[in-house]
């Protein structure tokens, strides 16, 4: 089933309900500085390539001046590398979706991000029966994303948001259910080959680890979440808290 049966008036409502803030600062500006481009990684192109529904690039496209169709070239890449590298992430990207990028964090018109700068770093965590039980995150970025490495400070709210956001488009685009829970099964693979428990943000409010053997989760404090790249180093500094 295509996007189509999500409508512009039912984007709106879910862009202006799933607006709360992932952590309550700019976490923006505890990440920039580790990216030698200077932006936040989630606003880098160079980084991660942004993917809209085709019913929201139709809704942004009539409303806002913020989204363009990618061009790989805007990351200095050749003309062969650039055709290539689209092929490949084209190939990747479902049918319902668009490769595009904004104006950058500079101009940034908040009201107007797509899901996928909403839902940054998160994803749909979907087992195996199933079931959404809450939120993990995209495992490439753990040595990119501040956040992955703090989430014992994603807010409540947030969490609520992004849940309902998705409850509503797997409502819509039932395939979508399909692709986040192959996505979760994916997950489960590599952490499995790197003997590791997969972290969720889990719907009850608590946070858990869940075993990649047999999917049982083990309910764990928040802040034991694991840190990585330069800020498990920093948190081992003296005040971190100035990193």
């Amino acid at each position: 089933m295509s996007d189509l049966h999500l409508s512009g008036e039912e984007v709106q409502r879910i862009y202006a309900n799933f607006d709360a803030p992932i952590v309550p600062l700019d976490c923006g500006l505890k990440c920039a500085p580790y990216n030698q481009g200077g932006k936040p990684f989630c606003c880098d192109i160079c980084v991660a390539v942004p993917t809209l529904y085709r019913s929201e690039w139709a809704y942004v496209r009539a409303n806002t001046d913020l989204w363009f169709e990618w061009k790989a070239e805007s990351c200095g890449a050749t003309p062969q590398e650039a055709a290539e590298e689209v092929a490949q992430l084209q190939e990747e990207t479902p049918e319902s979706m668009i490769l595009a990028q904004c104006l950058g964090p500079d101009d940034c018109q908040r009201e107007f991000r797509g899901l996928t700068c909403r839902q940054f770093p998160f994803f749909p965590y979907i087992d195996s029966q199933g079931e959404l039980l809450g939120l993990s995150y995209y495992w490439e970025y753990e040595d990119k994303c501040w956040v992955i490495s703090n989430m014992h400070l994603v807010t409540v709210a947030y969490i609520q948001q992004f849940l309902k956001a998705f409850e509503i488009i797997f409502a819509h685009i039932p395939g979508e259910v399909e692709n986040y829970q192959y996505h979760s099964e994916v997950m489960r693979d590599e952490f499995n080959q790197k003997r590791r428990a997969i972290p969720l943000l889990h719907r009850n409010g608590f946070a858990y680890k869940i075993s990649t053997h047999n999917e049982r989760m083990r309910r764990v404090p928040v802040e034991s979440l694991p840190k990585h790249g330069p800020y498990k180093l920093a948190a081992r500094m003296p005040f971190p808290d100035e990193i």
